[in-house]
């Protein structure tokens, strides 16, 4: 169909005003652009396209929501996820300019309405459209700067599913707060079957085995033009409003009681899997009792769902209902922290200071100390008491200074082992704010993302820094210092449900010059460090090169992850020594007043974030 033949003004006008967003230009119903853009739907699962199919056409995305994968091995059409596209973007600018073969693939997760320009029609209109040609050309510029997987897969959500597991008044009252939590963010429709008619839909109500009318799928997606969320109220015993529900949702929030059965309801499999009704994110999210009492058991809630993201609600902490709010409404902000031995106390005072901003930390990630410190704010304690552990173990329990023969390492990491265990003894998925960090395999480099079991475990595995601390065994594998392959995880973190990263980078460009032609032999070191009025040597210790070989191979790749952040953080940690654990207030305070001044800045130019 073409889009001259559409008869719903309002679908029409919601074409143009896609166009006109994309072309940064004016277009009026009797464009001859409209005479070439032909319609394309796609019902959820559907692929648009195949990596490696001729590239023929442009698509521009005006209903629903697409996925971007590249291939995976032979015979599978998905393998890695790359991004979301959302109503508003467009996929094919590259093909359509050079005819090149898709570079990815592109299946809908949901129901979805695209426009379509192939390569004949914008041969004919580009002598009568140069602004278009210049600024189809822009648009490719920009995105071969970028790459999939730098946008937020919770980016523009438009049509939620809460689907209770249960029924209780717990879990009704929470749905009930949720939307009128995403009712501040944006003018939104909350929908159940029972009370249609009282919305203005064409139908009173839909009584279970009742199938979706035509009249009311028309008036949802009318629906979708004038609202910024539309709320899919659903439960299991209802599956045609259900299925109809998930087929037309950007993500799915299953929303479980944690004191109940943790497993898999008999209806969620025919729902959720068997039907295919829905590839859209989901989102597990579990009310928990108030924070007095430990989370625990999230594992056995995971196991047997196919879950994206897990979060958890206490029942006396109204902050995390309002994560569950800012993830929805796109508004979910990441913290993610660059190793860097003792002068990682610095995220400690970033972490304060984001508190007295107002700035909360919806998911955390990190690397070696970094992971350490994540860890710590993903915990229960407060930040105040985060910093007063940390200090009492890294000056107190002097864990760098644990050393033993050095058949593997220099330390034995006793000390830091019986610490984690001691402070951090949680299950990662019982974390109340999301969390994860990084290690590397000692065999093949490749990377592991740790986002479940043990935390003392994980943390062992990501700090483990090559030649200072022993190496730690990850399923039956040798693992050292993620920070190997990985120091500043923003890429990982863009794979989250968060809209806006703060990355904290502890690296150093800063020239540093000696006053040496020749190092200086170990006795003159000696001389100068221990005898009146030799003079004294600026060498670093031997492990203090070993920490900075650890990072100098990343180097550059922690300067391209830092800009993709939205923020990126340096803290004036130079002249504190990486072993130098008595200097622990100085770097904390380093760390606060920076990222004070820095945050304070950013929220002055955007003060829609306050």
């Amino acid at each position: 169909m073409k889009v001259r033949e559409i008869e719903s003004e309002g679908l029409t006008r919601r074409i143009l005003d896609t166009l006109e967003t994309y072309f940064k230009t004016s277009f009026d119903a009797d464009d001859a652009l409209l005479d070439e853009l032909e319609i394309t739907h796609l019902s959820g699962g559907d692929w648009l396209m195949k990596q490696g199919d001729p590239g023929d056409a442009l698509y521009f995305l005006v209903r629903g929501r697409l996925q971007a994968w590249a291939k995976g091995k032979e015979g599978q059409n998905r393998g890695r996820f790359l991004n979301e596209i959302v109503p508003g973007d467009s996929v094919g600018e590259l093909a359509l300019l050079t005819g090149a073969p898709r570079a990815v693939g592109i299946q809908a997760i949901r129901d979805s309405l695209l426009i379509r320009l192939d390569r004949e029609s914008f041969d004919r209109l580009a002598p009568d459209h140069p602004a278009l040609v210049v600024r189809l050309a822009t648009n490719v510029a920009n995105l071969l700067q970028s790459s999939f997987g730098t946008r937020s897969p919770t980016r523009n959500l438009k049509a939620i599913t809460i689907l209770p597991l249960d029924s209780s008044p717990r879990l009704e009252n929470f749905c009930r707060e949720l939307t009128l939590e995403l009712e501040n963010e944006g003018h939104t429709l909350s929908l159940a079957a029972s009370e249609l008619g009282r919305k203005g839909a064409p139908v009173d109500s839909l009584q279970p085995g009742q199938t979706v009318p035509e009249s009311l799928k028309n008036w949802l997606q009318d629906q979708e033009n004038e609202y910024r969320f539309l709320v899919y109220h659903c439960g299991g015993g209802n599956t045609d409003w259900s299925h109809f529900a998930l087929r037309h949702s950007d993500m799915v929030l299953m929303v479980g009681d944690a004191s109940l059965d943790p497993a898999p309801r008999a209806w969620e499999t025919d729902l959720l899997e068997t039907s295919g009704s829905t590839i859209a994110r989901q989102l597990l999210v579990l009310l928990q009792p108030p924070s007095s009492e430990s989370i625990k058991g999230t594992s056995r809630w995971l196991t047997d769902r196919r879950v994206d993201f897990h979060v958890h609600v206490r029942q006396d902490k109204p902050d995390d209902l309002s994560r569950v709010t800012r993830i929805v409404s796109g508004n979910a902000l990441g913290l993610v922290l660059a190793g860097g031995a003792a002068r990682g106390f610095a995220h400690l005072g970033v972490h304060r200071a984001m508190e007295e901003l107002g700035l909360p930390v919806d998911w955390v990630g990190g690397t070696s100390i970094g992971a350490i410190m994540a860890a710590a704010i993903a915990s229960p304690v407060s930040a105040e008491d985060a910093s007063e552990l940390a200090k009492k173990s890294f000056v107190e329990g002097k864990p760098f200074s644990d050393f033993t023969i050095p058949m593997m390492s220099l330390i034995r990491g006793k000390r830091m082992s019986r610490m984690l265990e001691e402070h951090l003894d949680y299950q990662i998925e019982d974390l109340p704010t999301p969390f994860f960090c990084v290690s590397c395999n000692l065999d093949t480099g490749s990377t592991n993302i740790h986002e479940s079991g043990y935390l003392p475990d994980a943390l062992r595995a990501s700090a483990a820094l090559p030649g200072i601390i022993p190496p730690a065994v990850v399923n039956n594998r040798l693992t050292i210092d993620g920070a190997v392959v990985n120091n500043l995880p923003v890429d990982e973190m863009r794979l989250k449900p968060v809209s806006r990263i703060i990355a904290v980078d502890l690296s150093s460009a800063e020239r540093v010059e000696v006053d040496y032609s020749a190092v200086p032999s170990p006795w003159a070191v000696f001389r100068g460090r221990y005898l009146p009025f030799s003079r004294r040597q600026r060498v670093p210790s031997l492990s203090n090169i070993m920490l900075k070989a650890t990072l100098l191979g990343t180097l550059e790749r922690v300067r391209e992850q830092g800009r993709k952040a939205d923020i990126l953080l340096n803290p004036p940690v130079r002249k504190f020594g990486m072993t130098e654990v008595k200097s622990f207030e100085k770097i904390v305070q380093a760390g606060y007043t920076h990222a004070k001044s820095e945050l304070t800045a950013w929220l002055e130019e955007h003060p829609e974030y306050k």
